[in-house]
């Protein structure tokens, strides 16, 4: 895809493409989750919040500065691509189906251990307070807070995936894929609203799980799973949260926080 707008647009075309397509993606389905969980459906998903017109703007603000940055920063990698320094390849089956996904299993790995480490360094003093403090200015996350980063802080947590395709040889349907997905995944898991099943709940880092993070900080620095956490003894469960965030719990956990807000029958 950048090989194909780099030869007809040159690098104002693959700019622009980055750049629209993250702005596109953030006033449609950042708005849309927005409007659905926190306007519409409120009373059923997260009756106490109280929308802060002045924190909506800052999160939009630091929104469109990371998108803008990112762009920037995505784009030398971007070149590396187009000019035939990555493993790229195209066809699904050039390696065979068993590698296609062994190397997506790989890349998933490889971004789930460097991210929990990359994030947790980014909690630590003076990293945090030059970097991930923008993000975490935010206590209780939405829909509009999923992309409010400093450029360089989101950027750093995303490498993983670039690097990872100039190190093992990968699909580029597999790659563009795994970048999109991750663009859908750091929105859900800032809604505030679970859908993850029960029994995937002790292995996935769900929106519950990053809703703690938020909450307290020191815990699931996780990207899409818990494991590292478990094993580094950083996990904590979402289900002790303030009754408050009951939409990010067990599913039996929020039957009982209904039943409790249901009034008593005559």
């Amino acid at each position: 895809m950048y090989d194909w707008i780099y030869d007809r647009f040159g690098s104002i075309g693959l700019l622009t493409a980055t750049l629209s397509f993250g702005f596109c993606f953030y006033f449609v389905f950042v708005r849309l989750s927005y409007s659905y969980y926190f306007i519409q459906n409120r009373n059923r998903y997260v009756p106490d919040y109280q929308e802060n017109p002045e924190e909506l703007r800052d999160a939009k603000l630091w929104s469109a500065r990371n998108i803008i940055g990112n762009t920037l920063f995505v784009f030398p990698i971007q070149l590396l691509i187009v000019f035939g320094y990555s493993k790229l390849y195209y066809g699904l089956g050039e390696h065979g189906w068993v590698y296609l996904i062994a190397s997506t299993v790989g890349a998933i790995l490889f971004a789930e251990t460097s991210i929990y480490w990359l994030h947790r360094a980014l909690h630590v003093r003076p990293l945090y307070g030059w970097l991930h403090a923008v993000h975490h200015r935010f206590r209780e996350p939405t829909s509009w807070v999923s992309y409010a980063f400093n450029p360089l802080d989101s950027f750093i947590q995303s490498l993983p995936y670039h690097v990872y395709i100039f190190l093992i040889p990968t699909n580029a349907w597999i790659y563009m894929s795994l970048w999109i997905f991750s663009s859908f995944w750091t929105l859900t898991i800032h809604d505030r609203v679970r859908w993850t099943p029960d029994f995937l709940g002790s292995i996935v880092n769900h929106t519950g799980c990053h809703t703690a993070h938020h909450w307290f900080h020191r815990h699931n620095y996780g990207n899409y799973f818990t494991f590292w956490d478990r094993i580094c003894g950083t996990y904590f469960d979402p289900d002790r949260l303030p009754h408050k965030f009951f939409a990010v719990k067990s599913g039996a956990t929020r039957r009982d926080s209904a039943e409790r807000q249901q009034p008593a029958q005559l």
